[in-house]
């Protein structure tokens, strides 16, 4: 029981957390796309503490791996995608209602969703042992999903036409976000999923020998945490993963070690045919009756004695 109890921990958080994705297509059905973004916030806190709590109680399984990765696609690979799909389309003063803008938007929003499924896909059957440790090669799903939300809430705290937004704004009044970045939202959308299903090295997030650094990195983290659960304030979530990927995207073409740094094939090798027939014993083992087996062969010929049997 003390074992079961064990391993259930950290997969009970994981089952929780798609309980958020769902909640966001349901807001996001229901025209409350603030309340949509803030549950895919809440994904993103509640993925990174079944992983501490899987390492802490020492419970990492293949069955959490593979419902973390379901959690991942449901709240980072979908849910993103279908609340920039109903919010643009669903606005008039945007030209995503019909014609040839509106199929580019669904296009865009479901070309990031098969990444999404590819990036998740293609980290399940990489082995540790395979890839460096430290090293994701794309980015994660966690991050580009967290990324969309988290700048979804705050060009719509700072939309002239959006109602009220939970907080005040912290980048002052007079700030408004122009119509032109919503028109170019589906962009930045195709961009994470090409980032996602791309080869590009990214350093897991971690502490570090340096103190004051990994202090510094608690903290950020510890105000995400209090400003995610508490619905305000995305001025201050957006800048951790915004700085952390852009610090990384160029050291991943500048540095010779990362660039000298890539996956193992996706596809295994060529293997050499082999013939679909079964080995000859098996097949006696199917085709024969062992009371038969068991009779003294009366073929022409035989005595119909049977050798004794020896130890």
């Amino acid at each position: 029981m003390t074992r079961v109890l064990r391993y259930l921990a950290p997969n009970l958080i994981t089952l929780s957390s798609m309980i958020f994705g769902l909640v966001s297509l349901w807001s996001s059905h229901n025209g409350d796309p603030a309340l949509a973004a803030w549950m895919i916030i809440y994904a993103v806190l509640t993925d990174r503490i079944d992983g501490v709590t899987a390492r802490a109680l020492k419970a990492t399984s293949e069955l959490g791996m593979q419902l973390d990765s379901f959690a991942d696609f449901m709240n980072f690979g979908i849910a993103p995608a279908y609340l920039l799909l109903v919010y643009l389309s669903n606005r008039p003063d945007l030209p995503f209602q019909s014609g040839t803008a509106h199929y580019l938007l669904f296009a865009a929003c479901g070309a990031y969703m098969l990444c999404a499924v590819f990036r998740l896909a293609r980290y399940n059957v990489l082995t540790d042992d395979q890839i460096p440790t430290k090293i994701f090669f794309g980015f994660p799903t966690t991050l580009t999903g967290g990324l969309i939300a988290i700048w979804f809430l705050l060009l719509l705290k700072y939309d002239p036409t959006s109602e009220a937004f939970g907080g005040s704004k912290l980048f002052g009044d007079h700030l408004h976000t122009p119509l032109a970045v919503w028109k170019y939202f589906p962009i930045a959308l195709a961009v994470g999923g090409y980032l996602m299903a791309s080869r590009l090295p990214m350093p897991k997030v971690g502490m570090t020998k340096n103190k004051a650094v990994s202090f510094f990195l608690l903290a950020l983290i510890a105000i995400g945490y209090v400003c995610g659960f508490a619905m305000h304030y995305p001025e201050i979530c957006f800048g951790m993963p915004t700085v952390w990927s852009i610090i990384f995207l160029v050291w991943g073409q500048a540095s010779p070690s990362a660039r000298a740094m890539y996956p193992p094939p996706l596809f295994p090798k060529k293997q050499p045919e082999k013939k679909l027939e079964r080995p000859q014993e098996d097949l006696e083992d199917i085709v024969l009756d062992e009371s038969r087996q068991s009779e003294p062969s009366l073929e022409p010929g035989s005595s119909g004695s049977r050798k004794p049997e020896t130890d």
